[in-house]
């Protein structure tokens, strides 16, 4: 019985570090597979890595803070940045985590604005 209940505690915890949660994050190491396929023309950029993980950059004069909203059917990415805070523009990268929620679109908002991808690449 002892034995049993050991065997099922380990099924349990591991079908629960399995199982991840939707999230975004701001990096400051981008991994050298996402700087290979960065462009630095772009403004707003998607560079997917498998089912489970995203990268966004994006860049902005001012500061910028980003959270996550599911609507239906709809990842929203709501990005919000100062304006013109300096003149020098910044590289903002963030690893958003797809978890277990389900959507079939991303969308971006920049201060609250639809704001199409420049470029959407994977590898």
């Amino acid at each position: 019985m002892k034995k049993r209940f050991c065997v099922m505690a380990f099924i349990v915890l591991l079908a629960a570090c399995q199982s991840s949660q939707l999230s975004i994050q701001e990096i400051q190491n981008v991994p050298t597979k996402v700087q290979d396929v960065m462009n630095e023309e772009y403004t707003l950029q998607l560079i997917n890595e498998g089912k489970e993980h995203a990268y966004i950059v994006f860049q902005s004069t001012g500061t910028v803070t980003a959270e996550l909203e599911v609507a239906e059917n709809i990842l929203n990415i709501k990005l919000a940045h100062a304006s013109q805070e300096n003149d020098e523009l910044q590289q903002y990268a963030y690893k958003l985590t797809r978890g277990d929620a389900q959507f079939d679109t991303i969308q971006v908002l920049i201060n609250e604005q639809a704001t199409p991808f420049d470029s959407v690449t994977g590898f």
